[in-house]
């Protein structure tokens, strides 16, 4: 190492891995450690850098103020490096490998209060924070193979092994534990709290009821950004936010950003919403708990959102009953409304095309919305309601992976001359009109009746007030075919007897009733 003086900068650095309560105690307590050193050899620490609450043996985890303190070290800025032990600065060989020659590099000394000095420019000093770094490495990895053990065990037992509680499991036992906020405190100092003890193994009934709530409204056609929408107005909060818990993305804390689709998808088709025991993404017991959701209803629900046909760009999420449902009938050729603001800032139904045939929005739904209720307080209401179909879902899906792999083999074989072009074209052709049957009669075995809601409703109106939005709209679709005509220059008056309203085509029922296989 270098004996000339040094007039560039000394710095320390700290990081703690799991700082549970948020205070930073444990990164201050290594930065004492790090500063009384430093001035004990000669190199006062002018700039600390430190990562609270940061995995370095993860992968993928960013570490905002090593990364900013390696730059500086790019760039000559650094004298040394002080740290409490060699595992504050890595936990896995292939990083400490890059560090060195980085430091080599720029003539920088590295420190720490458990070792002193390593010499890197000795192979001695470079192997002590080599094998110093990967005793951390193995540590780590010992103790995560021991956890994995214990969560293996646990989870064939179908008991709960630990983690951020799970949307719509937990329910509250009546008992609590005393849990220390700042553990990092002296013994005096410390603050214990009491917190409810949950039975993981049980429903959360109220957010139970919501998985399930979505799960009719995915399987009847409503998408999946109406339903992030609906939960955004209802106020329905995720676990974080119901815990006042800041979430993190490498690392670092973001913004919650509340629902989001990728959510929705996860939860819908984990199997634990159907009461399997899963470990590391697998199933080990099945039936464990009470399901949540059916496994057929699962099983349905991962067909559909596997189904490429299936759109996946959010848009503009609807946010009236009958936009781009009801058309303009003007126009008359299929063409939709759209709601705008009037010049008075009444929102109205008008033609997206041309922007005519504006009628009032609020009362165009409330005509529609009584045409519905009348309608399904018939006596036979339930006519309407289309059966679903008997299908074998998973032999479905596994012609659906022998198409596709077919498809692929043909690909290759063509990629290697075994193939012509026309040979080649006629299996892919094949494939594909034969993945279509497919997916179309999965089509058919997951979408539900909009109507299911109101087989047993004894109050037609306050049920239909009761559904999503997004669900309104699937009925109104299934229902109706609503055409807006001019109002007429100079009307004043809404009126509701020239709104062309009449059955929608596929309301038809189909004739044999069956039921969903599994």
């Amino acid at each position: 190492m270098p004996t000339e003086l040094d007039d560039r900068p000394h710095v320390g650095y700290e990081r703690i891995s799991d700082d549970r309560t948020g205070t930073g105690d444990g990164v201050s307590s290594q930065e004492i450690e790090v500063d009384e050193d430093a001035e004990d050899r000669g190199m006062p620490i002018t700039q600390h850098y430190a990562d609270n609450d940061t995995s370095a043996f993860a992968e993928n985890r960013r570490r905002a103020d090593y990364e900013r303190m390696m730059t500086r070290v790019d760039q000559g800025g650094i004298a040394s490096i002080t740290a409490w032990h060699a595992n504050r600065l890595h936990r896995r060989s292939e990083e400490v490998n890059q560090f060195i020659k980085r430091c080599r590099r720029q003539r920088v000394r590295v420190v720490t209060v458990m070792h002193g000095e390593y010499d890197l420019e000795k192979a001695a000093g470079r192997k002590a924070l080599r094998d110093d770094t990967s005793d951390a490495e193995y540590e780590s990895e010992h103790r995560g193979e021991r956890v994995a053990i214990a969560r293996k065990r646990q989870a064939r037992r179908g008991e709960w092994g630990g983690g951020p509680r799970p949307y719509g499991w937990g329910v509250d036992t009546g008992r609590v534990r005393s849990v220390c906020v700042n553990p990092k405190a002296p013994t005096m100092d410390r603050v214990y709290e009491d917190r409810p003890v949950l039975d993981m193994t049980r429903h959360n009934p109220r957010e139970a009821a919501e998985i399930r709530r979505w799960a009719d409204d995915v399987l009847v056609g409503v998408p999946l950004e109406q339903l992030v929408t609906d939960l955004a107005a209802r106020a329905v909060l995720t676990v974080s936010q119901a815990q006042g818990r800041t979430p993190k993305r490498n690392g670092r804390e973001v913004e919650h950003q509340g629902w989001n689709s990728r959510t929705i998808v996860q939860i819908l088709t984990h199997p634990r919403t159907s009461g399997h025991s899963v470990y590391n993404g697998e199933i080990i017991k099945r039936n464990a708990f009470e399901p949540i959701i059916p496994e057929d209803t699962r099983q349905a629900l991962i067909a559909l959102f596997a189904d490429p046909k299936r759109k996946t760009s959010p848009g503009n999420t609807p946010k009236w009953l009958g936009s781009l449902i009801y058309q303009c009938a003007k126009c008359d050729d299929g063409t939709t409304m759209t709601v705008r603001r009037n010049k008075q800032g009444t929102p109205v139904y008008q033609c997206q095309k041309r922007s005519h045939c504006q009628w009032p929005a609020k009362e165009v739904n409330n005509a529609v919305t009584d045409v519905i209720v009348e309608r399904l307080s018939r006596r036979d209401a339930a006519d309407l309601m289309t059966p679903a179909v008997e299908v074998d879902l998973p032999a479905l899906r596994e012609q659906v992976r022998a198409l596709e792999a077919r498809k692929a083999d043909a690909s290759r074989r063509y990629g290697r001359l075994e193939y012509d072009a026309e040979e080649y074209a006629e299996i892919r052709d094949a494939a594909n009109a034969a993945l279509a049957e497919i997916r179309a009669e999965i089509d058919n075995a997951v979408s539900h009746s909009p109507l299911a809601a109101f087989a047993a409703a004894d109050d037609v109106r306050a049920t239909w007030e009761g559904l999503s939005l997004g669900r309104q709209r699937e009925i109104v679709r299934y229902l109706l075919e609503v055409k807006l005509p001019p109002p007429g220059r100079g009307v004043r008056h809404f009126d509701r007897s020239k709104i062309q309203i009449r059955r929608a085509k596929r309301a038809t029922p189909p004739p044999a009733p069956r039921t969903l296989a599994a």
